[in-house]
């Protein structure tokens, strides 16, 4: 077994330095000397002589090798270390490669296109479970994308009131004292204090909130698309917002809507349903699945700025602009195209077409 490890051993070896031997001549045989070109391919010559015959020192050979290879084309022989390094920088070259031009990841951070995909979800009063440990806890996440916090007072002392924004968090007052949350948390919260789920007073340590946070999903895009193919009805797509000009829509960042809107159109809400100049939108079907669910319907946005309120009203699309909507289209919860308006043509990343984590109900090809 010894034996047949050294011969795979040896092998192994004799490649590299033939392999170092042709690098080099590829590299420099248009500019090295004559000279030095004539004693590499004299030193490869010997070395695979003595590969092929088992005769002559084969160490002495591959050191020969070397040197003559050195004098054509200088190199370093890497360490295993730095092989290990030059194969990690390449890799993610090629992923940024890959980010770049083919496929890119994004993560939905709100609900707005529930229940097609879902964003950050919430579920307060949730108890601890056997997973929920610090062995286990990684894992679950990883699987699932669902975690367990518990939030707990740091003083003692009454609730001052509604939560408020804290840079990037959300801060509720207790005994005077601001208590951060994550910013997803904030119409729980809201909610918890209207519903008077959350007390007027809270002691020093006490459990003031524990919830389950369950991730939202994290899709792939396809970036190649609509380079060739121009955007369709239905395409759930990931758009540039940094041209909307409108009050609540953060600039510089991506959305994520169905698009149900395209160039020249005119678009309205009427009976619950989508019409495009003056014609029910059936095409594809989601739409009257939209249209028919009693929880997530498509209707008019009530919501003070909504250009959709009437029947009457309509959305009078440009040449080169696609209205985007949310597919959960209740009241107040999809800042969309109903309000904003079209989005132009050059503002989209491309149409979402996998979920790749979390591994719960949307995992897969996006629908």
């Amino acid at each position: 077994m010894k034996s047949i490890l050294k011969k795979r051993a040896l092998k192994k070896e004799l490649k590299e330095y033939l392999h170092l031997a042709r690098h080099a001549r590829h590299m420099r045989e248009d500019i090295a000397s004559e000279k030095d070109l004539a004693s590499l391919d004299a030193a490869e010559a010997v070395l695979l002589e003595v590969q092929r015959s088992g005769q002559g020192d084969l160490a002495k050979a591959c050191e020969i090798l070397e040197a003559a290879a050195n004098k054509v084309y200088p190199s370093v022989r890497k360490s295993p270390a730095m092989e290990w390094t030059e194969t990690i920088i390449v890799a993610l070259g090629a992923a940024m490669a890959i980010r770049a031009f083919f496929f890119q990841p994004f993560k939905i951070p709100t609900g707005s296109m529930q229940p097609t995909l879902n964003g950050i979800r919430v579920e307060a009063g949730a108890e601890k479970s056997v997973f929920d440990n610090p062995l286990t806890k990684f894992p679950k996440w990883l699987v699932t994308g669902t975690s367990y916090k518990e939030f707990r007072a740091e003083t003692t002392g009454p609730v001052g009131g509604f939560p408020y924004a804290m840079g990037n968090k959300i801060a509720i007052d207790i005994g005077g004292v601001p208590h951060l949350f994550p910013s997803y948390m904030h119409s729980e919260l809201v909610d918890m204090i209207q519903t008077r789920r959350m007390k007027a007073f809270y002691e020093k340590g006490e459990t003031i909130v524990a919830v389950k946070v369950i991730a939202g999903d994290h899709i792939l895009v396809n970036k190649m698309k609509y380079n060739f193919m121009s955007p369709e009805r239905g395409d759930i797509s990931v758009f540039d917002t940094r041209n909307i000009d409108y009050p609540g829509v953060r600039t510089g960042t991506f959305y994520i809507k169905r698009m149900v809107g395209l160039p020249n159109e005119k678009i309205q809400i009427q009976n619950r349903r989508l019409v495009a100049d003056g014609e029910i939108v059936g095409d594809p079907p989601m739409f009257e699945k939209i249209a028919t669910d009693p929880v997530y319907s498509g209707g008019h946005a009530t919501t003070p700025g909504s250009r959709l309120v009437a029947p009457d009203d309509f959305i009078q699309l440009g040449p080169n602009e696609h209205l985007m909507m949310g597919d959960n289209t209740k009241p107040n919860m999809s800042l969309d195209g109903r309000f904003f308006g079209g989005v132009e043509r050059e503002m989209f990343q491309g149409p979402a077409f996998f979920v790749y984590w979390p591994f719960r109900e949307h995992w897969g090809v996006v629908r």
